[in-house]
């Protein structure tokens, strides 16, 4: 897969979300909504374009010091297939987003996992998304 087919693919995924569930960020008071829940529910949205691979959220690595990727697309007992690592933020600023980058680059792309494609996708109250995709090379 080429990046820009696999950046319109998240790029679609963040409209899927909003249109197939436009109240995701409408909870009462009682409830607070969390970067977690919003990842789980895009990735249902990315998987439905990548049923080739499994997907796994929050799964921790430790090879890695216990780190946690928040989506990974992959093939599981194995490192041979690691395709896409994903870090979702809620309303993040630039500096969360430029974190998000290098944790990607520095631990999954490193000498024990080498996912191929690495995103950071940033889902906003308003409705609105962010998709930053690179290639490891």
């Amino acid at each position: 897969m080429k990046i820009r087919d696999l950046r319109k693919l998240l790029e679609n995924a963040v409209e899927s979300l909003f249109t197939n569930q436009p109240n995701i960020f409408d909870f009462t008071s009682e409830t607070g909504q969390t970067e977690w829940n919003l990842a789980h529910h895009y990735a249902n949205e990315v998987w439905r374009s990548l049923p080739s691979f499994e997907c796994d959220l929050d799964v921790v690595k430790a090879n890695i010091g216990n780190k946690r990727p928040d989506i990974i697309f992959h093939k599981r007992g194995s490192n041979d297939s690691n395709f896409l690592v994903i870090e979702v933020k809620r309303d993040g600023d630039s500096a969360e987003i430029r974190s998000d980058i290098n944790k990607i680059k520095l631990y999954w792309f490193g000498d024990h996992l080498h996912y191929k494609f690495g995103a950071t996708v940033n889902l906003k109250a308003d409705k609105t998304g962010s998709v930053e995709i690179f290639e490891n090379s």
